[in-house]
């Protein structure tokens, strides 16, 4: 690990509760992001992390250790215990949804149950890089007004809207401070030797990314007996209607692209879990249904699934353009200055290309005429040096912003 010389030579311990998500890139990448901020702000650190898979987190972590870098594994829980709460220094939830309803409903009274124990072992409080949707649940809004409010030092938030939704939360708005999306914040030098290496990617065609996940209308929800999400929309293994529109919709996206420029559709998974445990169905299958609904898929190609969140930002690089109905893969774009077309189905999808000023990449998989959609593809292919560049100025921005934000809601520790 590079340490850098205005690092704090005084050793910490960051505990991170929620690291990681369950079988998500896009979450295990803001968990190393993370770590990756800390890592370089303090010289001698520990992390005491709190993940749903552990056994996955430890591979991914292996690479990260350092001499002055340390890591504690625990599953999460509600129930976790407060004597190693009492131990860190620093409080950190960093679940990108963790104030959002849409996902799981209870997940914003969840977490301010969760940081009612290190607010009274005065610990500092951090909500870091988080997605704050609009909260309507009465015992959602509870947790915010009389818990989070409490409990909680800083919420670094990673778009403007975010911000607005915790506004009417918190009237002196003195905890809110704008950061950006956390895997933005990576350098090159951490993504080094995080190769994807396949080869049935061609080094000649023009290469076109999809990031595109099962959709579902509904939070899902708990059930208490077995422990388990469900959904609501229809049973696990099962899509909707509105998915099958998207595959197909998809499909018609890729044929064009492979009809008029010879380009090669690769379908990037971002989310896998083993069967027992899943509750949507991985991005790999989607992929699969995809290519089968295409009538030109001689050349597609599905990555592995459970690639190093590394790996992943690094093959991004190499896409000309890109399609994507998941924040990280719009994340990962933006990062490597691809352009990117993202699907207008979720609040997350929309706050991120607002915060970008790309709002005329959005794309409405329902209701678009595949005619406009071919038009508007020409014309990004044809002026895509000239957005890249746009886009490399802004992630800079974005960068900076974050690193201020941290600056703020670090000072004093």
């Amino acid at each position: 690990m590079q340490i850098k010389s205005n690092t704090n030579p005084k050793r910490k311990t960051i505990y991170l509760c929620g690291a990681g998500g369950k079988g998500n890139i896009g979450a295990e990448a803001i968990m190393l992001s993370i770590i990756k901020l800390f890592q370089e702000r303090y010289e001698n650190v520990h992390f005491i992390i709190n993940s749903w898979h552990p056994d996955r987190i430890r591979e991914l972590l292996i690479p990260l250790d350092g001499d002055f870098t340390s890591f504690t594994l625990r599953r999460e829980s509600i129930l976790a215990n407060p004597f190693t709460i009492a131990r860190a220094d620093i409080f950190v939830i960093c679940g990108d949804v963790s104030i959002s309803e849409t996902v799981v409903s209870f997940l914003p009274l969840y977490y301010a149950i969760r940081t009612v124990a290190p607010r009274m072992l005065g610990k500092r409080v951090l909500f870091l890089g988080i997605e704050a949707e609009e909260v309507e649940r009465w015992t959602n809004v509870v947790a915010l007004k009389y818990l989070i409010r409490w409990t909680t030092d800083f919420h670094l938030l990673r778009n403007e809207m975010s911000y607005a939704n915790l506004k009417r939360f918190f009237p002196d708005e003195k905890p809110l401070l704008l950061g950006c999306e956390p895997s933005l914040t990576f350098v090159p030098e951490h993504l080094e030797g995080f190769e994807c290496r396949d080869h049935r990617i061609s080094n000649s065609k023009l290469l076109v990314g999809f990031g595109i996940r099962d959709f579902f209308s509904t939070a899902l929800k708990l059930d208490i007996k077995k422990m388990k999400l469900l959904r609501r929309d229809v049973p696990t293994g099962k899509i909707t209607k509105k998915m099958r529109q998207i595959i197909r919709f998809t499909a018609s996206i890729a044929d064009y692209l492979v009809e008029k420029y010879d380009a090669q559709p690769v379908f990037v998974p971002h989310h896998f879990l083993p069967e027992h445990d899943r509750v949507i169905l991985p991005d790999s299958d989607i992929a699969e249904m995809i290519i089968n609904e295409m009538k030109r898929s001689n050349d597609a190609v599905i990555l592995k699934n459970n690639l190093h969140p590394f790996q992943i930002i690094n093959f991004y690089r190499r896409f000309d353009l890109v399609f994507s109905m998941r924040h990280h893969a719009n994340a990962f774009a933006y990062y490597n200055a691809v352009p990117t077309f993202g699907y207008g189905i979720s609040e997350k999808i929309f706050n991120f290309f607002d915060e970008i000023g790309q709002d005329n990449m959005l794309i409405d998989p329902h209701k678009s005429e595949m005619r406009e959609i071919e038009a508007r593809i020409d014309e990004v292919l044809r002026s895509r040096v000239e957005i890249s560049k746009k886009l490399k100025a802004e992630i800079e921005k974005s960068k900076q912003r974050m690193i201020q934000a941290l600056d703020t809601a670090l000072e004093g520790v």
